[in-house]
């Protein structure tokens, strides 16, 4: 989840009066204390995670009863961008404060001092160097990117391992709602409860997206700022349809399927948070051959989503049109494979 970016600084800030709320939740964390007070390591801890580019899916999602509708939860599946976003580096320093650079990753410093706390580490600090290339407030997962490459980093410092459902519990702690990247595997994600509400089998169908920027002049989108939707009762049995047409076409990698589902996803998401010129970029994908659209539906970009044979040259032919709305292409890059040609 991403927010709107503060000023940039070069210099180094030190937080050790930093007040921090912790639960004192011990499940896991006796057996990662003591797996990092024996195998403590010198050397900087490294942690890097992914990025995303928004959701193919976002809504809500019930579970099966046998009694009826259950009480929905606010779920996504994201539309992942197979190369990395933030690389952190972790360094154990000899008292409690904790540094960062740039000093305005506040969501680091938090994310490392929970960290600390789950692996028995409370007086322990040290200095977080964080590098991310994914620009915040556009909505593709700048400070989750953050936030779990820190938590890596810091766990990597100690020798102790951490299973992606732990670490999800830690950044949903550290900034509310989240983004799955800590999963390698498709899943239908809680973003409010950082927990996996299924795991689905097989991978991303192809496609090449084309990625724009729908509103270069705001400045992006402070997410948590955004109330969680109230959907209608005829909205919630339409996304169990979505989530079932989602599911299906995951497991068969089905490409067609998986955009209908995405651009239907981004209509019903236009009644919460509005995107700037949605009406004509649905117009442009059906005159430029598209599959369909995806968004980020607490963002301002939106990904044209082509066949995977598709090539460098539907970008450019979108660009004018692109231009005429305002709006900014920001390149193209291909997912459910293994390389990427950048964003």
């Amino acid at each position: 989840m991403t927010a709107k970016q503060p000023r940039h600084e070069t210099s180094v800030a030190a937080f050790d009066d930093l007040a921090l709320s912790v639960r004192e939740s011990h499940s896991g964390r006796e057996d990662l204390a003591e797996s990092s007070r024996t195998h403590v390591r010198s050397r900087p801890g490294i942690g890097f995670a992914g990025r995303h580019h928004g959701e193919i899916l976002q809504g809500a999602w019930r579970a099966p009863s046998v009694h009826g509708p259950t009480e929905p939860v606010p779920c996504l599946v994201t539309m992942p961008v197979p190369e990395h976003g933030s690389r952190v580096q972790f360094v154990r320093g000899p008292g409690a404060a904790l540094e960062v650079e740039p000093l305005w990753k506040v969501k680091a410093v938090r994310a490392a001092r929970l960290t600390l706390d789950f692996l028995g580490e409370r007086r322990s600090g040290g200095r977080l160097t964080v590098d991310c290339p994914v620009p915040p407030g556009l909505g593709l997962g700048s400070s989750t990117s953050d936030v779990v490459a820190t938590i890596r980093a810091v766990c990597d410092a100690h020798g102790a391992p951490i299973e992606p459902r732990q670490l999800a519990r830690l950044a949903v702690e550290t900034e509310r709602a989240i983004d799955p990247i800590m999963f390698d595997e498709g899943v239908l994600f809680a973003p409010r409860q950082g927990r996996v509400l299924e795991h689905w089998q097989g991978a991303l169908p192809e496609f090449f997206v084309v990625s724009v920027d729908t509103d270069p002049q705001r400045g992006g989108i402070d997410t948590l700022s955004l109330a969680v939707p109230r959907y209608t009762a005829a909205e919630l049995a339409e996304y169990d349809e979505l989530i079932c047409r989602a599911r299906r076409a995951f497991r068969a990698r089905d490409a067609q399927a998986m955009a209908g589902v995405a651009t239907r996803s981004a209509e019903l998401n236009q009644r919460y948070l509005p995107m700037r010129g949605f009406a004509d970029l649905l117009a442009l994908a059906h005159h430029a051959g598209c599959l369909g659209l995806q968004i980020s539906h607490s963002g301002t970009v939106a990904g044209f989503l082509f066949d995977s044979a598709a090539r460098d040259a539907v970008q450019d032919r979108l660009r004018p049109a692109l231009r005429a709305l305002g709006m900014r292409c920001l390149g193209a890059f291909r997912a459910g494979v293994a390389h990427a040609a950048g964003v």
